[in-house]
């Protein structure tokens, strides 16, 4: 999936736990990049450990402070995006046509967001949640997750 070049960033979000749901899949770490006719979970990135761990932290800090989290990064444009996107091909494009189903729930471990989405005939369940901490041994996994509303992803999807 090509991005048009006349595309912008609407939001990047950092440390997303997520993927497709089902028996003996396991979820990964990454980051989504909204755009305004695409979704984008990006698990490998040419962004620098330091980039990403500063872009990182600043999202922690708006979340305490109870500020938009849904923003674009600063240096990181439709360019750099379409690297990203062709370093691996774990990278998933979801474009909006493609998603026929978009919502979110809040559980009492935090907030997740569902959606369904339409891949060569086949229609597949996606998750993911923002991790607000990790436990790094013996595997890097989740500890705990945000509770954010997803509604401006979830209207941007609508109004595509």
């Amino acid at each position: 999936m090509l991005l048009e070049w006349n595309e912008k960033i609407k939001a990047h979000l950092m440390w997303i736990w997520g993927g497709e749901d089902g028996f003996m899949k396991r979820k990964k770490e990454g980051m989504f990049v909204v755009t305004e006719r695409n979704l984008i979970f990006i698990t490998k990135t040419n962004m620098s450990y330091r980039i990403h761990e500063v872009h990182s932290h600043r999202q922690l800090l708006r979340f305490k402070e109870n500020k938009d989290v849904f923003l674009p990064l600063e240096g990181y444009g439709i360019t750099e995006l379409r690297n990203d996107i062709e370093k691996s091909d774990q990278n998933i494009v979801f474009a909006f046509a493609q998603i026929s189903d978009m919502y979110f729930l809040e559980k009492r471990w935090g907030s997740q967001l569902k959606m369904k989405a339409n891949f060569e005939e086949k229609q597949k369940n996606y998750s993911f949640a923002i991790v607000r901490g990790w436990v790094k041994y013996p595997a890097k996994d989740p500890l705990l997750f945000q509770h954010v509303d997803w509604n401006p992803i979830i209207d941007l999807y609508k109004m595509s």
